[in-house]
């Protein structure tokens, strides 16, 4: 799918996407992904410019940006509507963040180096992923980590929203065998590609002790622990 066609697919959907999946209400599953993506980053994020590739509305690097106070933090997006919300929602952390449009598979840097990268159900967006996984190693300190969440097509929801928006098609082509082979062919070195917890659906905070032990107790069951939200594949950058 062309960057054109996502671009006016994610500038309809600005205003209302922090809306579907219960995203604004209950935000347990970004906080669960956030701290998914700073576990593998790590010291990273404090020894300099963390990038998110696709940071959408900004609910991700919200919740990092409140759990790290050092973090310094770039995020890129081909959307201008998407980048208007999340200015707004990083408001509060204005002296740490810097968002940028990004474009032709580019990596924003103006001379940047970074720390660290991520992204969250992006690479199922980008028409020519190897060539934007290669900009980007490009643009990393040597040995920085990377870590993308890439939903599981086998996952009910992600199956049915796959089949209804052609925007969205790409998801099926999100597996191991795919997104190992793009790290490595990209330049990234410890490449390691995993299935990510399972979710239930989200709730309210009163409810968050039980639905962990509920993703846990489902997690050590064989044929469910196949259903999990997403992959999360990791590498880093070649050492100096």
């Amino acid at each position: 799918m062309s960057e054109k066609v996502q671009r006016e697919f994610f500038e309809r959907l600005a205003a209302r996407y922090d809306s579907r999946f219960c995203r604004s209400r209950w935000a347990r599953n970004q906080q669960l992904k956030a701290a998914q993506v700073a576990k593998v980053l790590g010291p990273a994020m404090r020894e300099g410019p963390i990038i998110e590739i696709g940071c959408g509305t900004g609910q991700i690097a919200a919740e990092l940006l409140a759990a790290n106070p050092g973090l310094r933090y770039v995020g890129a997006d081909l959307s201008p509507g998407m980048l208007d919300i999340a200015r707004g929602r990083l408001a509060a952390y204005e002296d740490r963040v810097e968002l940028r449009v990004a474009e032709r598979n580019e990596v924003p840097s103006n001379g940047d180096r970074y720390a660290g990268a991520f992204g969250i159900d992006v690479l199922h967006h980008v028409e020519t992923a190897p060539e934007l996984l290669r900009n980007l190693r490009s643009t990393l300190h040597p040995g920085g980590p990377v870590v993308f969440l890439e939903a599981n097509p086998i996952f009910p929801i992600t199956t049915v929203v796959g089949l209804i928006y052609k925007e969205e098609r790409g998801v099926f082509n999100m597996r191991p065998k795919i997104l190992g082979p793009w790290l490595r062919d990209a330049g990234f070195q410890q490449v390691d590609v995993s299935l990510g917890p399972v979710y239930t659906p989200p709730g309210p905070e009163r409810l968050s002790p039980a639905l962990d032990w509920i993703d846990r107790a489902l997690a050590k069951t064989p044929l469910v622990r196949n259903l999990a939200l997403y992959f999360k594949a990791q590498g880093r950058a070649p050492a100096a």
